[in-house]
């Protein structure tokens, strides 16, 4: 099972990321999806233009990555290869949620922790299938990671 651990900045903005969360939670196993519309009630406006900053990098980098709100949600619903599996806090500013690949190879979690950080739910640390890693962000959407050994050994023993 992969996870990812975060820092809970704001709990009003954890709370709000929970709420997308049950809908992921819900829909993702049955392979549904819900209208443009309701992502954009749900999905609160400081997520979207955080996301907004995500977009213009990310479509910086080539002509053919054209990345909008519709594409994420997209990603969301059917492109995020994983099926959540739980959310909980572990302490009042540390989250940990536990998901489980669905094919293989795995297409990486990158986005996923860019949504997480977007409600100021900051990824620290992972487990990416291969081993436990720190993460440390570098600016608003890129980290380096760093593998530890001895905390991979546990987790999978």
């Amino acid at each position: 099972m992969l996870y990812i651990q975060f820092e809970i900045k704001n709990p009003e903005k954890y709370y709000a990321f929970k709420k997308v969360y049950k809908v992921l939670f819900e829909i993702k196993p049955k392979g549904e999806s819900r209208p443009l519309d309701f992502w954009e009630e749900i999905i609160p406006t400081y997520v979207k233009k955080f996301l907004d900053g995500f977009y213009k990098k990310e479509n910086a980098l080539s002509d053919l990555v054209k990345e909008d709100f519709t594409s994420f949600v997209n990603y969301l619903e059917f492109g995020l290869d994983a099926d959540f599996i739980d959310l909980r806090i572990l302490n009042p500013t540390t989250g940990h949620v536990d998901f489980a690949p669905l094919g293989f190879p795995y297409g990486g979690m990158d986005k996923l922790l860019v949504f997480l950080k977007s409600f100021d739910c900051i990824p620290k640390e992972i487990y990416n299938g291969f081993s436990v890693c720190k993460l440390t962000w570098t600016d608003k959407y890129t980290y380096e990671s760093i593998d530890l050994p001895d905390k991979t050994e546990a987790y999978l023993n």
